[in-house]
C-alpha cells in the first residue's frame, strides 16, 4: 500500500493532535487494527485504508483519486436493499455534520457481485480549532451474525408453525404448571382455549380417569410430571369438553430443564386413543418428539448392539445414527466403566429400570463427558424383554457447578476461621477497669472488623481498598460536618488479614479523637495520610489539629497496647507515637 500522500485541496493536518495523528501511523499500524479500516479528508477522499478494509470491499481504490469518496466499496445499499449513493453514505454524513456513526449497518456489493453487512462506528478528526478535516471508520462483517439471527428467527417460527401443524395436541407449560403454548389441535381437542399464563396443568374443561372418576387438574398426569420432576408414561385419562363430549387420551408430559438441570416447564402431547388406528399415530409422533429432543435417546437389544440413534446423541457423542447402529454399546463406555454395563443389562432382563444414573461416557473424539442415564426395557407384544432404550444427558455444567460451590464451600470455611482468629486476637487484647468500659471497647473493635468484612464481600475477597477503609472509620465522627477528615494518598488494596488489622487500628484513634483529641471539638480536623515506599511498604501518617492540648500519657493505654501489636507483632511493622501541643499524630509502617 502507497504511502499518504495529501492532496493538495486537503487541509494541512496537525500530527500533534491526538485525532489526526491517527492518519499518521504506519501502515504496519494500521493493518495491525482488528477491524477494517479507512479515512477520508473533509471532501470524503480517501486517504487512508488497511488491508483488511480492501478484503471486505473486494477491490484497492486508489488512493487520493478524486473519483474515490466517501467509501472504497464498489457498490452501497441499505439493509432493504435500494441503493445508497456513495455521498448519502454514513461517511459523507459525518463529514457533513461532524456527528459520530455507533453501530450502523450497511450492504457492501463488491466487484464480483457478492454482498456482505457490514457494521460502521465513524468518528470526525478535527482540527485544533474544531473545525472537521476528516473522519475514520472502523468497520466489521456482520454478515454470518445476521444470517445465524435470521436463521433463528425463522426456526422458532417454523417450530410454532410445525407444532400448529401438528395434527396432534401439544402444549407447554411453565414451572409452576401455568399453559404458555398450545397448538390449534389441542384447541381442538379440549373444545376450549385456555387464558396461556394463567390456566394450569391442563385447557381440559373437565378430566376423569378411565373409570369415571373425576380428575382434578391439580393431580392430572402433567401436574404429576412437573411436581416429581420426571416423565409420565403409560397412564390414560378422559377429557370432557364443554359440550359434554368426553374423548380418551394418553398424555406424554415431560419435564423441560435448562443447561443447568433446573425444571423450567414441561411439553405435554395428548394422544386422542378413542379409534383403533390411533395407536401407530401414538408411535410415529413420539418418535417425532423423541427425535427432536436434546436429550440423547437410543435403544439396543440384549446383545449390546445399537438398534436406534436421535439427533441428540449425534449431538451429544459425534457419532451420526448411519455410523452407529449395529455397533456396540462399548464405544461410548472408557474401559474403566465396563462393568456398568453389565450390571445394567442384568437390571434389564430382570425387567428392572435404572432411573438418573450418574457417569461418564465417551464421545467420537475420545473426550469424557458426565451424564445423567435412565434405562426402561424395551419389550414385545408378548411382554418379553427384548432390549433397553437409553436416555443421556448431558450433566457437565451441573457437574462443574457442584465442584464450584464445593470449593466456596471449603474458601468460605478458610475465611470464617481466619476472622474468627483475628476476633479471638482481639478479645484476648481488649482490657477496661470495668464490664461496661470492657464492652463498649470489644463492640467497637468488632464493629470494625465487620466494616472491614463488608468492604472484602464487595471486592469478591480480593482485600479491601485502603482509602475506602479510612473514609469508613471516619464516617460516623464526621457526618454532616464537611472538610472535618481529610484523606489523600495513592490507591492500595490490602490483602484481608493485613486490612483487618489497619481498620482496628484506624477505629482505635477515631475512638480516642472523638472522646479526648481532635473531634471532640468542632473546629478539630483529621488529617489522613498515605504512600507507598519503593520496597512495598505502605507508611500511613495521622495527625490531628484544633482539639485540646494533648501531652504524653503517664501510662501506655490499652488502645495503644492493642495497635502497638497488631502492627509491630502480627504485621512485622513499626509503629510511631507524637503528643504535640496542636494534636496527637501516629504514624504506621507495614507491609502491604
Amino acid at each position: 500500500m502507497d504511502a499518504l500522500t495529501p492532496a493538495t485541496d486537503v487541509v494541512p493536518l496537525r500530527p500533534n493532535l491526538l485525532d489526526e495523528s491517527l492518519l499518521f501511523l504506519p501502515d504496519e499500524l494500521w493493518d495491525l487494527l482488528p477491524a477494517a479500516a479507512y479515512a477520508c479528508d473533509r471532501t470524503g477522499m480517501l486517504v487512508r485504508f488497511n488491508r483488511r478494509a480492501a478484503e471486505l470491499w473486494g477491490r484497492e481504490p486508489k488512493i487520493g483519486d478524486p473519483a474515490e469518496r466517501f467509501c472504497g466499496a464498489y457498490r452501497l445499499h441499505r439493509l432493504d436493499g435500494v441503493p445508497l449513493p456513495h455521498h448519502n453514505c454514513p461517511m459523507g454524513d459525518v463529514l457533513r455534520t461532524g456527528v459520530p456513526v455507533r453501530n450502523q449497518e450497511v450492504v457492501i456489493e463488491r466487484p464480483d457481485g457478492t454482498r456482505i453487512i457490514v457494521l460502521v462506528n465513524i468518528e470526525a478528526i478535527k482540527d485544533s480549532a474544531g473545525a472537521i478535516v476528516g473522519a475514520i471508520n472502523c468497520f466489521q462483517d456482520t454478515t454470518d451474525c445476521k444470517r445465524a439471527e435470521t436463521a433463528l428467527r425463522e426456526r422458532e417460527q417454523q417450530t410454532l408453525a410445525l407444532l400448529n401443524l401438528l395434527p396432534t395436541a401439544i402444549y407447554t407449560t411453565d414451572a409452576a404448571g401455568r399453559i404458555t403454548f398450545y397448538n390449534e389441535a389441542a384447541a381442538e381437542f379440549w373444545g376450549c382455549r385456555p387464558t396461556l399464563n394463567s390456566d394450569q396443568w391442563c385447557g381440559s374443561w373437565r378430566l376423569f380417569w378411565p373409570d369415571g372418576t373425576p380428575l382434578p387438574h391439580d393431580q392430572c398426569p402433567m401436574a404429576m410430571a412437573l411436581k416429581e420432576g420426571r416423565p409420565i408414561r403409560d397412564l390414560e385419562a378422559v377429557a370432557e369438553r364443554p359440550d359434554g363430549a368426553r374423548v380418551p387420551f394418553v398424555p406424554f408430559p415431560t419435564p423441560l430443564r435448562d443447561g443447568e438441570g433446573k425444571l423450567v416447564g414441561g411439553i405435554n402431547m395428548l394422544v386422542d386413543i378413542s379409534q383403533s388406528k390411533q395407536a401407530d399415530e401414538i408411535a410415529q409422533r413420539f418418535a417425532a418428539i423423541v427425535q427432536s429432543t436434546d436429550d440423547a435417546i437410543l435403544s439396543i437389544n440384549l446383545d449390546r448392539i445399537i438398534t436406534s440413534w436421535n439427533s441428540g446423541a449425534e449431538r451429544l457423542f459425534g457419532y451420526v445414527a448411519e455410523g452407529v447402529i449395529g455397533q456396540p454399546i462399548t464405544i461410548l463406555i472408557p474401559s474403566d466403566r465396563l462393568h456398568e454395563e453389565n450390571t445394567i443389562i442384568d437390571r434389564i432382563r430382570r425387567g428392572e429400570r435404572v432411573d438418573h444414573y450418574e457417569t461418564v461416557r465417551r464421545r467420537k473424539d475420545g473426550s469424557l463427558i458426565d451424564v445423567s442415564l435412565t434405562v426402561s426395557p424395551l419389550k414385545n407384544a408378548e411382554g418379553r424383554v427384548i432390549g433397553a432404550s437409553k436416555i443421556a444427558r448431558d450433566i457437565s455444567e451441573r457437574k462443574r457447578s457442584e465442584a464450584q460451590i464445593a470449593t466456596l464451600a471449603r474458601e468460605a470455611e478458610h475465611r470464617s476461621k481466619n476472622i474468627l482468629a483475628t476476633v479471638q486476637a482481639t478479645a484476648h487484647l481488649t482490657h477496661a477497669d470495668t464490664v461496661e468500659n470492657f464492652k463498649q471497647a470489644l463492640d467497637g473493635r468488632i464493629q470494625a472488623l465487620a466494616n472491614v468484612h463488608a468492604l472484602f464481600a464487595q471486592s469478591r475477597w480480593t482485600g479491601a481498598d485502603l482509602r475506602t477503609l479510612a473514609v469508613q472509620e471516619l464516617s460516623p465522627y464526621c457526618q454532616g460536618e464537611q472538610g472535618r477528615a481529610h484523606f489523600d494518598g495513592p490507591d492500595v488494596m490490602l490483602e484481608p488479614g493485613t486490612a483487618q488489622i489497619v481498620g482496628v487500628c484506624l477505629h482505635e484513634l477515631a475512638t480516642n479523637a472523638a472522646k479526648y483529641g481532635a473531634l471532640s471539638r468542632p473546629q478539630g480536623h483529621v488529617w489522613i495520610a498515605w504512600s507507598r515506599t519503593s520496597v512495598g511498604r505502605v507508611v500511613l501518617s495521622w495527625t490531628e489539629t484544633g482539639g485540646p492540648p494533648v501531652s504524653r500519657p503517664a501510662r501506655q493505654g490499652f488502645g495503644t497496647r492493642v495497635m502497638k501489636n497488631m502492627i509491630e507483632v502480627q504485621l512485622k511493622g513499626e509503629m510511631r507515637l507524637e503528643w504535640r501541643q496542636e494534636g496527637l499524630a501516629c504514624e504506621l509502617s507495614f507491609a502491604m
